[in-house]
């Protein structure tokens, strides 16, 4: 195969099997060389399990990363072939998501992180057990608009981006509920966001 290699029975991509190579080959190499240098150089000793700590971490890291980020973008691509016409994303609560929703409709309460499909039906939750009927949480006509937010990640200085999904008069109120919402998109910046937002508004008939 040209982009992906079956690997006992799952579909592994060769960007895993680079950074499976890498960790595993910088782990390799900091063992042989803690042996060489040997105890009686202990400053070279900590040097060299320093520096290929870092590295094979990073590389483990990245490993990391890279299956977490194609699993997700993997289901979420199931989903959505067996549900023509949504969209589904992978949504995280911000520190204020879960109180604005109950601010709008007291007792709603689902469960983050989850996957949100949206349809010509509305917003609904989708459980990751294989469910074929979500939770509703919004109908088409509650759902007015979308706009784009950012938030400054906590001991840095660069921004986070969400959505945050405008929603009609219910119970307590309207809404204005924050969410940080990953799709297949490489990147979660503010240009990723912006273009997820019109395939959300396609999908919803709008």
């Amino acid at each position: 195969m040209s982009k992906q290699t079956i690997w006992q029975g799952r579909r592994v991509r060769p960007s895993t099997i680079l950074l499976t190579t890498l960790t595993v080959v910088f782990a390799a190499a900091t063992i042989v060389l803690a042996v060489l240098v040997g105890p009686g150089n202990p400053d070279g000793l900590v040097q060299v399990l320093r520096l290929g700590g870092i590295v094979t971490i990073g590389f483990g890291a990245g490993l990391a990363i890279s299956v977490v980020n194609h699993r997700r973008r993997d289901r979420l691509q199931r989903e959505t072939e067996a549900n023509p016409g949504a969209v589904f994303v992978e949504a995280h609560a911000t520190d204020s998501t879960l109180a604005e929703l109950e601010a709008w409709s007291p007792g709603l309460g689902p469960r983050f992180p989850c996957d949100l499909g949206f349809d010509r039906n509305g917003l609904r939750t989708w459980s990751r057990r294989g469910e074929r009927e979500g939770v509703l949480i919004a109908t088409r006509p509650e759902i007015t608009g979308f706009e784009v937010f950012d938030e400054q990640i906590p001991l840095g200085s660069t921004l986070r981006w969400g959505i945050a999904v405008r929603l009609a008069p219910r119970a307590a109120g309207p809404g204005f509920v924050r969410l940080w919402m990953i799709d297949g998109q490489p990147n979660h910046d503010e240009y990723a966001m912006r273009r997820t937002i019109p395939r959300i508004e396609s999908a919803l008939g709008t």
